[in-house]
């Protein structure tokens, strides 16, 4: 990659998404000048990497580097139902290709039973209104709110559908359950879909019939309230390390079904979970172990509030939440290619690596879980390599110059 022609960081970076809405989009337009698909696509990636405090702000940016667009252009696009289905077509696409390229770089690879099934963490996530979003019916103002699904396998990102924003507030539940078939349509991986939520998301019946159906499984956690009967323990193999901190795993009827419930106490902290769900072929320290993944959704929403600071809605509508939504996962997803990329050059994000295996060198063994330590590249987008990233895309270095700087910059911390 950064030996061919020395190409610039930017051509490199911004290439997979460019031959996607080439080569996949069918709502493109070859328009001649102005705000084009391809400017817009780069544009609107951009965006959501250069944290300026506002669109304006975006375009006085791009204007001072000799860019100049006129505002009303960039503002009305989104509201372009055209520009909407292009852009999600290229996200969509994207995924898939992505997650192809990014299969030596599984964070599950070690537990062959997973391996077929599509795993998602999913949540909700809000930012705050757009300036001229209108108010509810008491004079407020209302979050822009989005749900998101985390591949638990790669680690890239999709929007699904807006629940909240505009005036309108919404529990993310419902809109979950009427949009969520929409990831599972064109998945690769044969086995059901598994969704990893935490309690907002608990409808047993819904889950056990989707079960049943065979169009998802769910893990999540019991609520305090669920006053379950339980019916009977499953055996399990208590001297199975991945099993480590399982307490008992039964099966037990609730108030609308029957589920399987794990008794879980954490090594490293001695907590107590008490996880549901309809898996019923997973090892329940398995279980316990994808609940704790879930966490790496929340992690992905800290790099977008506090890395990539965004944390405003670009807009507002539904097609404007959407596009910002489809722009930030897309740039999200952009940037764990890049080091992926970078890790087959000998690259790779060794000061967390490193910083990984301090913190278990210093924890007792007794109160380490293997399952966890079997995980492989689940970390978060550094700072440093947004920043390099960021500073590569803005002042066009190319990678002759630049692959010493990501040598550096992911070998220690400043």
């Amino acid at each position: 990659m950064p030996h061919l022609c020395n190409p610039l960081v930017d051509d490199t970076f911004m290439q997979p998404a460019h031959d996607l809405l080439e080569n996949y989009s069918r709502a493109k337009r070859h328009l001649a000048g102005g705000l084009t698909d391809e400017r817009f696509l780069r544009w609107g990636i951009m965006r959501a990497l250069e944290n300026d405090e506002s669109g304006r702000a975006f375009l006085q940016a791009q204007a001072d580097q000799q860019n100049p667009l006129a505002r009303s252009t960039w503002f009305d696009a989104f509201k372009s139902s055209r520009r909407l289905a292009m852009l999600t077509e290229v996200a969509t696409t994207s995924y898939h290709c992505f997650a192809r390229e990014l299969g030596e770089r599984d964070w599950l690879a070690e537990y062959e039973e997973l391996k077929d099934h599509p795993i998602w963490a999913v949540d909700g996530h809000q930012i705050a209104h757009a300036t001229h979003a209108p108010r509810d019916g008491k004079g407020r103002h209302v979050a822009s709110g989005m749900i998101y699904g985390l591949c638990l396998h790669g680690g890239l990102m999709r929007p699904l559908a807006r629940f909240q924003g505009d005036a309108k507030r919404r529990h993310e539940w419902p809109v979950f359950k009427e949009n969520w078939r929409k990831w599972t349509q064109h998945e690769t991986r044969k086995a059901m879909p598994i969704i990893v939520a935490d309690p907002a998301y608990v409808d047993n019946q819904h889950w056990v019939l989707s079960s049943i159906n065979r169009e998802a499984l769910i893990i999540t956690r019991e609520k305090e309230n669920m006053a379950p009967t339980i019916y009977g323990p499953h055996a399990f193999e208590r001297d199975d390390p991945i099993n480590r901190g399982v307490i008992a795993d039964e099966l037990a009827g609730y108030s609308n079904a029957a589920l399987r419930r794990i008794r879980y106490r954490d090594p490293a902290t001695g907590k107590d979970f008490v996880f549901i769900t309809t898996c019923k072929h997973l090892r329940p320290g398995l279980v316990a172990l994808l609940y704790f993944l879930r966490w790496k959704i929340e992690k992905a929403y800290d790099v977008f509030k506090n890395r990539l600071a965004v944390t405003k809605a670009w807009g507002t509508g539904e097609t404007a939440a959407l596009m910002q939504a489809h722009f930030v996962a897309l740039l999200h997803n952009l940037l764990t290619l890049l080091l992926a990329r970078l890790e087959h050059t000998g690259l790779g994000e060794h000061k967390v690596i490193a910083k990984q295996r301090g913190r278990r060198e210093r924890t007792a063994a007794q109160n380490r879980v293997p399952a966890q330590e079997k995980v492989r590249h689940a970390f978060t987008l550094t700072c440093q390599f947004i920043r390099l990233v960021r500073n590569c895309l803005r002042y066009k270095i190319p990678w002759e110059q630049a692959y010493p700087l990501f040598k550096q910059r992911m070998q220690c911390y400043l």
